[in-house]
């Protein structure tokens, strides 16, 4: 077949009709023309023996054959081939037929003795386009439904993660609440055990704030993908005393990593919901300590910035971890994804930064990272310290109310 052209197959066992469609073709040639070659066979068998080879644009199919009659001829051709278009030749007798096979699936039907060039190109034409169109139509509904049934999947998934995490809070408070309550009564005790009996509670009151942190953590994330925005609990927040508790809290889980906060400001105050921006730099901080498992300086940077025309703040959180691979930075932020340099080897489910950018971008800011596997890695966090439509003296305000 020459470069460009389209190839033809005409099952046809009039040699006449034969000759008046290679005439038709011949007589339609020119500019804008797409270039035709035809293939012509007698027989149906030996038809569906060249389309069995492939490379076959539009069949012109004869319903009349010597081994196949009427409406059976159409139903094998489009059995074996589903995809291939299919222009149905009829007689004045059989136009009815050729209507059938047109609802049927084929593409278009000519009527012997009344086909010119014109009209055999038209039709060839629309043929091939109107398969290309249903083609095009059936993957956009399969999208569709696939993307349907992954919508609801991921909204099945949040509703019991959101369900699940309600539940597991009223255990939790309890425990917290009866350890804490222990941990006041040994403390109090005069007994030789009560010191080593107390800090045991404590850490069991650790272990348990922890997890109601995740539980939390966990919450956002399914409300915000359900749909409902956070609830943010703006208050006067001063970042540099939140940020150095935390490093030092930090510290106390790690002998391999020495953590330090670097800024030259004394205060930097914002209108913040200091309990989930407290969560998302904790998980900044421990992720820096998780995925530098050969220790070294995890190091969280403060300096005052301008943040979308108005005030602001950037935290980043470096580590000399294993990094990021190049082909996952794209997706670090997206729920449960990983990187393909810690899956199965460092624990995790990959939820904490999808929370973290989710809790970020709804106070104002966003948080981004730079990356080298094998190198660590800086997560930057950028805040505007006032709500959007607030005046510069509302910083004012957060600042004497935070002192």
């Amino acid at each position: 077949m020459s470069e460009g052209s389209l190839r033809l197959l005409l099952i046809e066992d009039s040699a006449a009709d034969a000759d008046l469609i290679w005439e038709a073709l011949a007589a339609a040639g020119g500019p804008g023309v797409p270039r035709f070659e035809l293939t012509h066979v007698s027989r149906l068998a030996e038809g569906l023996q060249r389309l069995a080879g492939g490379g076959i644009a539009v069949v012109l199919l004869d319903l009349s054959l010597p081994d196949s009659h009427g409406y059976a001829t159409f139903q094998r051709v489009r059995a074996h081939a589903p995809r291939t278009p299919i222009v149905v030749l009829s007689g004045l007798d059989d136009e009815a037929l050729a209507s059938r096979a047109v609802r049927e699936g084929a593409q278009d039907y000519l009527v012997k003795g009344r086909v010119d060039g014109g009209l055999l190109v038209r039709s060839l034409r629309y043929a091939i386009e109107r398969v290309r169109a249903e083609e095009q139509r059936a993957r956009l509904l399969q999208e569709q439904a696939a993307r349907a049934e992954a919508e609801a999947a991921v909204r099945t998934r949040d509703e019991f993660l959101s369900a699940a995490a309600h539940d597991l809070r009223g255990p939790l408070t309890a425990i917290k609440g009866l350890a804490q309550l222990l941990q006041r009564r040994a403390l109090r005790s005069t007994a030789p055990e009560a010191r080593q009996f107390a800090e045991g509670l404590e850490r069991i009151n650790a272990g348990a704030a922890k997890m109601q942190a995740l539980i939390d953590e966990l919450l956002d994330v399914s409300s915000l993908q359900i749909g409902r925005p956070l609830l943010l609990e703006r208050r006067p927040t001063d970042l540099v005393a939140l940020v150095r508790q935390l490093v030092a809290e930090q510290q106390l889980t790690t002998t391999r990593h020495r953590l330090r906060v670097e800024t030259r400001e004394p205060t930097l105050v914002g209108e913040w919901d200091a309990a989930r921006l407290e969560r998302v730099l904790a998980n900044l901080v421990s992720n820096a300590i998780k995925y530098s498992p050969a220790g070294g300086d995890v190091v969280v940077r403060l300096r005052p910035e301008a943040v979308a025309g108005r005030p602001g703040v950037a935290v980043d959180v470096s580590d000399p971890g294993v990094g990021v691979p190049a082909a996952d930075l794209p997706h670090i932020f997206e729920r449960f994804h990983r990187g393909s340099n810690v899956a199965g080897t460092i624990a995790g489910v990959g939820i904490g930064l999808a929370g973290a950018r989710q809790i970020v971008q709804q106070h104002g800011g966003t948080i981004t990272v730079q990356s080298r596997e094998g190198v660590g890695s800086t997560f930057t966090v950028h805040l505007p310290r006032v709500v959007e439509g607030q005046p510069p003296s509302a910083l004012r305000a957060a600042a004497d109310a935070c002192h």
